[in-house]
């Protein structure tokens, strides 16, 4: 059922914006291993995984709320929204924008609610000294850098959706 909303993002996803997000998020997560000094790495994981589940549980909270806007607001532009057609194709039939951003605010609460529990779950199956919390580290910096801007691009999307501008 969960991968049937990542291929639908895929699917109905940019693919220039995707890749520039991807780009961005591997280029910090990146950084965070190659900059600071390899004797304080470990200190700022173990900080990094406490602070990103304050950060995680705000941000499923902000897109939760974003998605019931979306979902429960009488607005003429939102119903305009539910019958104007992309592009994209799925089942046979153009997704409508609406139907769009609805499959991108799901995808964006499923990835923060599994990041959410695995920093949680991270220190009872990581240590941040070893080469494998490293790259959980690693591939978590990732997803959460990803999903904070798939986060803010789909903020400018509903604020353009709702003030109508192009």
């Amino acid at each position: 059922m969960w991968l049937l909303v990542f291929i639908e993002y895929f699917r109905t996803t940019n693919t220039k914006a995707l890749l520039l997000n991807l780009a961005i998020a591997a280029l910090i997560c990146f950084g965070v291993f190659w900059l600071p000094n390899p004797d304080s790495l470990i200190k700022l994981i173990e900080q990094f995984i406490n602070n990103s589940t304050s950060v995680l549980s705000l941000l499923v909270g902000f897109t939760v709320a974003m998605f019931t806007l979306l979902i429960t607001a009488s607005n003429p532009n939102i119903d305009e929204i539910k019958s104007t057609p992309t592009d994209y194709i799925l089942y046979d039939e153009r997704v409508s924008i609406y139907k769009m951003l609805l499959i991108k605010m799901v995808y964006i609460i499923l990835i923060e609610s599994i990041l959410l529990l695995f920093n949680l779950l991270y220190p009872f199956f990581f240590e941040s000294s070893t080469k494998l919390g490293k790259i959980f580290f690693g591939i978590d910096a990732f997803l959460l850098t990803h999903i904070i801007l798939a986060n803010i691009n789909n903020t400018v999307d509903l604020y353009f959706v709702l003030t109508k501008k192009n």
